[in-house]
């Protein structure tokens, strides 16, 4: 049944860390316009790193911890399990599953990105990690010593495998290569990573492919394509996702294969629409057109596009690092980093690296910070500046790595 509009100054669509960031842009320059946020999380919004981080490692750090109070801090009016079907760029309006319309003066998208699955049934047993809700369910089916699958060795599958073993939980991964980041790493430093789950006691199945699973009598069954079968009493899925900008699409606004097309204001091709966050192809100072589907690049660019949204005179021009901690290991990344480029580390005292990343002319595409302390706005400048590997060469100590 449908029901009455509902008018904001302010609209925004989607309910991650972007999003609270935009609405605190936005209060930096308009404290009383009216806020509105649509959001198909049953939470409002949160800190996203944590579900495979924080809350597992550090005791003292609740779930409670992770609320931004973006309705209290921002004056914002927000709509939980609410799912946007359609935009209208032209009348500015907004239409939900439920019948809803919404109209706006000024409107924002940042609907993130959608977690991939792997063919079996809906269970609360068999997550693929991306909201709180999600981690509660990971919570319910693992501690108490039991067996818990993980598939993927990316950003998502190797932190919450970190993060069970940490948690009274037997730990079974599930990866397509050799090694945890032999894709972006050189192999020293991908081997000592590896190394670190196995000495935590996690069993890992390499060059191994998930092929779909089942649930039966309170277990998941796994099945790989070797034909081996795997049973645990759950299920992590963290084998990427993708940018979620079809309705974006849907509504004409002008895009590429990575996303929404912005400008340097975060505006999008249509009139009072700006986007923000993983569902952006931006233009960035350094690298060119890019997207970005991490926690910085979110922040940064939510902030940017809620005071762009409010009149301020501002650019983004950022170019966001991406990261990952785990054990006693962090590192940091900038830039494109490939273990099929030329790469060069910077080894320093106490097992720590810098590694650079080069194309096949010798110019500088990357930089890899290794549980160093190395400023990463130094290593931004390093990059704006785009030295080649012989100019380097001269002012550092690089060992060539593979």
């Amino acid at each position: 049944m449908a029901q009455d509009s509902k008018h904001f100054k302010y609209l925004l669509i989607g309910g991650g860390m972007a999003a609270d960031k935009a609405a605190a842009g936005i209060r930096t320059v308009d404290q009383t316009g009216t806020l509105g946020i649509i959001s198909a999380d049953s939470d409002a919004p949160y800190a996203r790193p944590a579900l495979s981080k924080k809350l597992w490692v550090d005791p003292d750090f609740k779930e409670t911890d992770t609320d931004f109070k973006t309705a209290a801090e921002y004056k914002a009016e927000i709509f939980l399990n609410t799912t946007v079907t359609a935009i209208d760029p032209q009348a500015h309006t907004v239409t939900t599953a439920d019948g809803t319309h919404f109209s706006y003066d000024k409107l924002l998208l940042a609907t993130g990105s959608q977690a991939l699955q792997i063919p079996g049934p809906a269970s609360d047993l068999a997550i693929a990690l991306r909201s709180k809700a999600d981690y509660r369910k990971i919570r319910a089916f693992s501690g108490q010593h039991k067996q818990v699958l993980v598939v993927g060795s990316g950003y998502v599958g190797s932190e919450i495998a970190a993060g069970l073993i940490q948690n009274d939980t037997q730990v079974t991964m599930v990866i397509s290569g050799k090694r945890i980041y032999e894709d972006r790493f050189p192999g020293y430093l991908s081997e000592a990573y590896q190394q670190k789950y196995l000495d935590a006691g996690i069993k890992i199945l390499t060059t191994a492919y998930a092929k779909n699973y089942e649930v039966k009598d309170g277990k998941v069954e796994l099945h790989l394509a070797s034909g081996k079968t795997l049973v645990g009493d759950g299920l992590v899925l963290g084998i990427g996702g993708r940018s979620n900008f079809k309705l974006g699409k849907a509504a004409g606004l002008a895009t590429d294969h990575d996303g929404i097309i912005v400008d340097e204001q975060l505006k999008t091709s249509a009139p009072d629409i700006w986007a923000a966050g993983d569902i952006i192809s931006y233009p960035d100072k350094i690298l060119g057109r890019q997207s970005s589907a991490h926690v910085n690049h979110a922040v940064k660019s939510g902030m940017i596009a809620g005071k762009s949204m409010a009149g301020a005179a501002v650019t983004y021009d950022y170019t966001p690092s991406f990261y990952s901690w785990v054990f006693d290991i962090s590192w940091d990344a900038l830039g494109h980093i490939s273990s099929q480029m030329q790469m060069y580390a910077e080894k320093l005292p106490g097992n720590k690296s810098v590694v650079y990343y080069f194309d096949e002319h010798g110019l500088i595409q990357g930089i890899l910070s290794w549980n160093s302390k190395v400023s990463l706005n130094h290593l931004r400048h390093l990059l704006k500046k785009k030295p080649t590997l012989s100019q380097l060469q001269q002012v550092l100590p690089l060992e060539k790595v593979e």
